[in-house]
């Protein structure tokens, strides 16, 4: 099947290009921290590994909503820079807004990316995940992963994440899907709305949108702000 990389539906959404769903899902799941010693495409790997290990165990989580959100959670999300992701997805929108407006902005796109990718979940394929490469920036501050999903009867789809080192972690700020930016896909929609309705009641749209997701995080797991 395919699935529309675009923003929710009926918000303006600006579909940018069709990809498979199960790569919308391997995606985000490598997010990780980077232990001592282990390589970024090692820890990958493995974290992906165990995750899909515990899918498989129960197959019954992909047909229980609360449960798959609550898996994604606790797999995906505290190793996203949520702050990071959020600041590159609004752009000059993220300098203008409290901080107010940017936790509650934050906590609805982390609720936003689990009910899209929650969705995808429970219908993705077979796979096969290959690991190109692995750089870090000279000043250690940032890394990229180079990946390739294969699937039967597809063609290889490109998926690369982009990390930044927060204290003694690492964390995915951004991932390109065939050369295609998460955050600047998104951007792109969300910035209609801010046009037609400004931050508070993109904030708003996105908090009715949302409304129906089971486990929906708090605003208060992402008000952690790193330095900016």
């Amino acid at each position: 099947m395919r699935f529309e990389f675009s923003q929710a539906q009926g918000m303006g959404a600006v579909a940018v290009k069709q990809i498979s769903a199960y790569a919308l899902i391997l995606s985000l799941f490598p997010a990780v921290v980077l232990a001592g010693g282990q390589s970024p495409v090692d820890v990958i790997r493995g974290a992906t590994d165990s995750l899909l290990t515990e899918l498989n165990a129960e197959p019954g989580i992909r047909k229980d909503p609360t449960r798959l959100n609550g898996v994604i959670q606790d797999h995906i999300i505290p190793h996203v820079d949520l702050v990071a992701l959020s600041r590159l997805t609004l752009g000059k929108h993220w300098q203008r807004a409290t901080e107010e407006q940017r936790s509650a902005f934050a906590g609805e796109f982390s609720t936003l990316l689990i009910k899209t990718y929650s969705t995808a979940l429970t219908e993705y394929t077979d796979h096969k995940i290959e690991y190109l490469s692995s750089e870090v920036s000279a000043d250690g501050r940032k890394s990229k992963v180079r990946t390739r999903v294969i699937e039967d009867g597809r063609a290889p789809l490109a998926v690369d994440y982009n990390l930044r080192h927060l204290g003694s972690a690492w964390k995915i700020y951004d991932l390109r899907i065939e050369g295609v930016s998460l955050a600047i896909n998104y951007r792109s929609s969300f910035a209609q709305d801010i046009r037609k309705y400004g931050l508070d009641g993109l904030i708003e749209r996105l908090t009715v949108h949302n409304a129906p997701a089971n486990g929906k995080i708090s605003t208060a797991q992402t008000a952690a702000v790193h330095p900016r």
